[in-house]
Protein backbone atom coordinates (compact mmCIF):
# COMPACT_ATOMS: atom_id res chain seq x y z
CA UNK A 1 0.00 0.00 0.00
CA UNK A 2 1.32 3.48 -1.11
CA UNK A 3 2.16 5.90 2.00
CA UNK A 4 -0.46 8.74 2.64
CA UNK A 5 0.61 12.17 2.37
CA UNK A 6 -2.00 15.15 3.83
CA UNK A 7 -2.01 17.79 1.63
CA UNK A 8 -4.26 20.76 3.00
CA UNK A 9 -4.32 24.41 2.33
CA UNK A 10 -3.78 27.25 5.13
CA UNK A 11 -1.91 30.85 5.21
CA UNK A 12 -0.04 31.89 2.73
CA UNK A 13 3.67 32.83 3.95
CA UNK A 14 3.20 36.74 4.15
CA UNK A 15 0.17 38.20 5.81
CA UNK A 16 0.56 41.31 3.88
CA UNK A 17 1.69 44.54 5.51
CA UNK A 18 0.16 46.79 7.42
CA UNK A 19 1.42 50.37 8.71
CA UNK A 20 1.60 51.19 12.81
CA UNK A 21 -0.21 54.25 13.76
CA UNK A 22 -0.42 56.43 17.20
CA UNK A 23 -3.80 55.68 19.36
CA UNK A 24 -3.99 58.51 20.76
CA UNK A 25 -1.40 61.99 21.40
CA UNK A 26 -1.88 61.07 25.27
CA UNK A 27 -2.04 56.76 25.30
CA UNK A 28 1.81 56.94 24.64
CA UNK A 29 0.83 53.92 22.37
CA UNK A 30 0.19 52.68 19.31
CA UNK A 31 -2.47 50.25 16.95
CA UNK A 32 -1.95 47.92 14.11
CA UNK A 33 -5.04 45.90 12.39
CA UNK A 34 -4.36 42.62 11.97
CA UNK A 35 -5.18 40.57 8.69
CA UNK A 36 -8.49 38.76 9.01
CA UNK A 37 -6.81 35.86 8.80
CA UNK A 38 -5.57 36.00 12.33
CA UNK A 39 -8.84 36.58 14.12
CA UNK A 40 -8.93 32.88 15.49
CA UNK A 41 -6.48 34.69 17.91
CA UNK A 42 -9.40 37.13 19.05
CA UNK A 43 -9.12 37.16 22.95
CA UNK A 44 -5.50 34.64 22.70
CA UNK A 45 -3.30 36.24 24.98
CA UNK A 46 0.19 37.21 23.07
CA UNK A 47 3.37 37.67 23.51
CA UNK A 48 5.50 40.30 21.67
CA UNK A 49 9.17 39.25 21.07
CA UNK A 50 12.00 41.57 19.17
CA UNK A 51 14.58 39.94 17.34
CA UNK A 52 16.46 42.89 16.73
CA UNK A 53 19.77 42.85 14.20
CA UNK A 54 20.18 44.42 10.71
CA UNK A 55 16.66 43.30 9.47
CA UNK A 56 14.64 43.61 12.83
CA UNK A 57 11.98 41.78 13.43
CA UNK A 58 8.96 41.98 15.71
CA UNK A 59 7.09 38.68 16.31
CA UNK A 60 3.44 37.59 17.87
CA UNK A 61 3.77 34.65 19.64
CA UNK A 62 0.19 33.33 20.70
CA UNK A 63 -0.39 31.46 23.71
CA UNK A 64 -1.30 27.94 22.60
CA UNK A 65 -1.29 26.00 25.98
CA UNK A 66 -5.24 25.75 26.32
CA UNK A 67 -5.10 24.27 22.63
CA UNK A 68 -2.29 21.76 23.98
CA UNK A 69 -4.63 20.89 27.00
CA UNK A 70 -7.70 20.40 24.54
CA UNK A 71 -5.76 18.06 22.23
CA UNK A 72 -4.65 16.22 25.13
CA UNK A 73 -8.42 15.84 26.57
CA UNK A 74 -9.73 14.93 22.99
CA UNK A 75 -6.85 12.30 23.00
CA UNK A 76 -8.38 11.06 26.49
CA UNK A 77 -11.71 11.02 24.97
CA UNK A 78 -10.64 8.75 22.43
CA UNK A 79 -8.57 5.92 24.85
CA UNK A 80 -12.13 5.83 26.61
CA UNK A 81 -14.22 5.30 23.11
CA UNK A 82 -11.72 2.83 22.00
CA UNK A 83 -10.85 0.86 24.78
CA UNK A 84 -12.53 -2.33 23.79
CA UNK A 85 -10.41 -2.06 20.93
CA UNK A 86 -6.97 -1.70 22.30
CA UNK A 87 -4.89 0.79 23.90
CA UNK A 88 -3.56 3.89 22.65
CA UNK A 89 -1.56 4.74 24.79
CA UNK A 90 -0.49 8.68 25.54
CA UNK A 91 -0.73 11.68 23.24
CA UNK A 92 2.01 12.70 21.40
CA UNK A 93 2.98 15.43 19.38
CA UNK A 94 5.34 14.10 17.58
CA UNK A 95 2.83 12.00 15.77
CA UNK A 96 1.24 15.18 13.85
CA UNK A 97 2.38 18.43 11.99
CA UNK A 98 1.50 21.23 14.51
CA UNK A 99 1.21 25.10 13.20
CA UNK A 100 -1.23 27.67 13.78
CA UNK A 101 -2.24 26.94 10.25
CA UNK A 102 -2.28 23.64 8.14
CA UNK A 103 0.21 24.08 5.60
CA UNK A 104 -0.15 23.67 2.16
CA UNK A 105 2.83 21.39 1.54
CA UNK A 106 2.66 17.57 1.73
CA UNK A 107 2.80 16.04 4.83
CA UNK A 108 3.44 12.59 5.91
CA UNK A 109 2.16 13.36 9.42
CA UNK A 110 -1.71 14.60 10.08
CA UNK A 111 -1.81 18.10 10.57
CA UNK A 112 -3.14 19.66 13.34
CA UNK A 113 -3.77 23.17 13.51
CA UNK A 114 -4.39 25.32 16.70
CA UNK A 115 -6.38 27.40 14.73
CA UNK A 116 -9.02 24.79 14.97
CA UNK A 117 -8.31 24.53 18.60
CA UNK A 118 -8.75 28.43 18.98
CA UNK A 119 -12.35 27.81 17.16
CA UNK A 120 -13.71 24.92 19.15
CA UNK A 121 -12.93 25.97 22.11
CA UNK A 122 -15.07 28.86 21.86
CA UNK A 123 -18.45 28.51 22.90
CA UNK A 124 -21.18 25.56 24.04
CA UNK A 125 -20.79 22.24 22.94
CA UNK A 126 -23.12 22.54 19.04
CA UNK A 127 -23.96 26.05 19.78
CA UNK A 128 -21.53 27.36 16.26
CA UNK A 129 -21.14 25.31 13.16
CA UNK A 130 -17.97 26.51 12.50
CA UNK A 131 -16.98 24.68 15.92
CA UNK A 132 -18.22 21.68 15.40
CA UNK A 133 -16.70 21.87 11.95
CA UNK A 134 -13.12 22.57 13.84
CA UNK A 135 -13.53 19.50 16.35
CA UNK A 136 -14.49 17.13 13.43
CA UNK A 137 -11.06 18.07 11.38
CA UNK A 138 -8.87 17.88 15.13
CA UNK A 139 -10.85 14.45 15.38
CA UNK A 140 -10.77 12.97 12.29
CA UNK A 141 -6.89 13.83 12.06
CA UNK A 142 -6.26 12.43 15.78
CA UNK A 143 -8.14 10.01 14.93
CA UNK A 144 -5.82 8.44 11.85
CA UNK A 145 -3.04 8.22 14.40
CA UNK A 146 -5.32 6.16 16.56
CA UNK A 147 -6.09 4.23 13.77
CA UNK A 148 -2.15 3.46 13.23
CA UNK A 149 -1.34 2.66 16.49
CA UNK A 150 -4.27 0.21 16.43
CA UNK A 151 -3.52 -1.63 13.30
CA UNK A 152 -4.67 0.23 10.32
CA UNK A 153 -2.34 1.32 7.56
CA UNK A 154 -2.68 3.97 5.15
CA UNK A 155 -6.04 5.22 3.69
CA UNK A 156 -7.63 2.94 5.63
CA UNK A 157 -6.36 4.95 8.44
CA UNK A 158 -7.68 7.75 6.91
CA UNK A 159 -11.26 6.82 6.19
CA UNK A 160 -11.38 5.42 10.02
CA UNK A 161 -10.24 9.04 11.33
CA UNK A 162 -13.17 10.97 9.29
CA UNK A 163 -15.38 8.10 10.09
CA UNK A 164 -14.88 8.18 13.85
CA UNK A 165 -15.10 12.35 13.51
CA UNK A 166 -18.26 12.22 11.85
CA UNK A 167 -20.27 9.59 13.61
CA UNK A 168 -19.01 11.24 16.78
CA UNK A 169 -19.71 15.33 16.33
CA UNK A 170 -21.89 14.53 13.16
CA UNK A 171 -20.08 16.73 11.27
CA UNK A 172 -18.15 16.04 7.96
CA UNK A 173 -14.19 16.37 7.83
CA UNK A 174 -13.97 16.07 3.88
CA UNK A 175 -11.17 13.97 3.51
CA UNK A 176 -13.16 12.91 0.54
CA UNK A 177 -14.49 9.43 2.31
CA UNK A 178 -18.33 9.30 1.65
CA UNK A 179 -18.43 6.24 1.24
CA UNK A 180 -16.92 5.07 4.38
CA UNK A 181 -19.11 7.71 6.61
CA UNK A 182 -22.53 6.13 4.97
CA UNK A 183 -20.79 2.68 6.23
CA UNK A 184 -19.78 4.29 9.44
CA UNK A 185 -23.20 5.59 10.44
CA UNK A 186 -24.49 2.40 9.67
CA UNK A 187 -22.60 0.66 11.58
CA UNK A 188 -22.48 2.68 14.49
CA UNK A 189 -26.82 3.14 14.53
CA UNK A 190 -27.75 0.96 12.40
CA UNK A 191 -30.84 1.30 10.44
CA UNK A 192 -32.34 3.95 12.60
CA UNK A 193 -31.96 7.32 11.53
CA UNK A 194 -28.73 9.03 13.03
CA UNK A 195 -29.68 11.01 16.38
CA UNK A 196 -28.43 14.82 16.65
CA UNK A 197 -24.88 14.02 18.08
CA UNK A 198 -23.59 14.51 21.49
CA UNK A 199 -21.41 16.91 23.29
CA UNK A 200 -18.10 15.27 21.92
CA UNK A 201 -16.52 16.64 24.87
CA UNK A 202 -18.19 14.51 27.42
CA UNK A 203 -16.67 11.77 28.46
CA UNK A 204 -20.50 10.38 29.07
CA UNK A 205 -20.76 10.23 25.10
CA UNK A 206 -17.36 8.21 24.08
CA UNK A 207 -18.25 5.59 27.12
CA UNK A 208 -21.78 5.55 25.05
CA UNK A 209 -19.96 4.97 22.05
CA UNK A 210 -17.29 2.43 22.45
CA UNK A 211 -19.44 -0.72 21.06
CA UNK A 212 -20.52 1.49 17.55
CA UNK A 213 -16.46 2.53 17.15
CA UNK A 214 -15.39 -1.35 17.81
CA UNK A 215 -17.93 -1.83 14.82
CA UNK A 216 -16.82 0.59 12.80
CA UNK A 217 -13.22 -0.23 13.45
CA UNK A 218 -13.70 -3.96 12.69
CA UNK A 219 -15.14 -2.91 9.40
CA UNK A 220 -11.89 -1.05 8.62
CA UNK A 221 -9.88 -4.31 9.56
CA UNK A 222 -11.90 -6.42 7.45
CA UNK A 223 -11.16 -3.73 4.54
CA UNK A 224 -7.79 -3.97 4.70
CA UNK A 225 -7.68 -7.95 5.00
CA UNK A 226 -9.76 -8.09 2.00
CA UNK A 227 -9.34 -5.05 0.34
CA UNK A 228 -11.26 -6.16 -3.23
CA UNK A 229 -14.61 -6.38 -1.27
CA UNK A 230 -14.11 -2.84 -0.48
CA UNK A 231 -13.39 -2.17 -3.98
CA UNK A 232 -16.85 -4.12 -4.61
CA UNK A 233 -18.82 -2.57 -1.98
CA UNK A 234 -17.59 1.06 -2.82
CA UNK A 235 -18.26 1.27 -6.72
CA UNK A 236 -21.88 -0.62 -6.20
CA UNK A 237 -22.63 2.33 -3.88
CA UNK A 238 -21.33 4.89 -6.29
CA UNK A 239 -23.53 2.88 -9.03
CA UNK A 240 -25.99 3.70 -6.61
CA UNK A 241 -25.80 7.10 -6.38
CA UNK A 242 -24.98 8.02 -9.78
CA UNK A 243 -28.23 6.11 -10.92
CA UNK A 244 -30.46 8.41 -8.64
CA UNK A 245 -28.99 11.43 -9.73
CA UNK A 246 -29.40 10.53 -13.39
CA UNK A 247 -33.02 10.20 -12.66
CA UNK A 248 -33.09 13.25 -10.70
CA UNK A 249 -34.10 11.09 -7.54
CA UNK A 250 -32.82 12.84 -3.85
CA UNK A 251 -29.90 11.32 -1.91
CA UNK A 252 -27.88 11.39 0.72
CA UNK A 253 -24.56 11.09 -0.20
CA UNK A 254 -24.64 9.72 4.29
CA UNK A 255 -27.59 7.61 3.53
CA UNK A 256 -26.75 4.62 5.88
CA UNK A 257 -29.26 2.47 3.03
CA UNK A 258 -26.22 3.06 0.69
CA UNK A 259 -23.77 1.30 2.45
CA UNK A 260 -22.93 -2.28 1.39
CA UNK A 261 -20.63 -3.18 4.14
CA UNK A 262 -20.91 -7.06 3.40
CA UNK A 263 -18.21 -6.68 1.13
CA UNK A 264 -14.10 -6.25 2.31
CA UNK A 265 -11.91 -3.07 0.66
CA UNK A 266 -9.59 -0.77 -0.78
CA UNK A 267 -8.73 2.39 -0.03
CA UNK A 268 -10.55 5.63 -0.51
CA UNK A 269 -9.26 6.56 -3.77
CA UNK A 270 -9.28 10.64 -3.20
CA UNK A 271 -8.24 13.03 -0.04
CA UNK A 272 -9.62 16.55 1.08
CA UNK A 273 -9.14 18.72 2.89
CA UNK A 274 -12.13 21.30 4.45
CA UNK A 275 -13.34 21.29 0.67
CA UNK A 276 -11.14 23.36 -0.17
CA UNK A 277 -8.21 23.61 -2.67
CA UNK A 278 -7.05 20.44 -4.81
CA UNK A 279 -7.85 16.90 -3.89
CA UNK A 280 -5.18 14.41 -3.64
CA UNK A 281 -5.43 10.88 -5.42
CA UNK A 282 -3.52 7.80 -4.21
CA UNK A 283 -1.02 8.33 -6.90
CA UNK A 284 0.42 11.21 -5.51
CA UNK A 285 0.56 9.56 -2.38
CA UNK A 286 2.98 6.91 -4.09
Amino acid sequence: MSEKRFVVLGAPPSLGSRRIRSAGRSSGSIEITLPVKLEVLAGVECRFVLRDGPRPEIVLRPDVSAVQALLHDLWGKLRVGLRSIGEIGEFSPWDFTLALFPSDLPRRRPPLAYADGFVALRGSDGADRRRGEALARLLSYMGVAVAERLGLEGSFAVGFGESLAYVMTGTPADLGAGFERAMARRAFWGDAAAPRAGPPLSDEVWREATAGLRRIYEQFRAWQEEPEAYVRARSRWHRALALEAGTGGSWDADDPQRADVDGRTEPPTRLRRGGRGRSMSREDMA
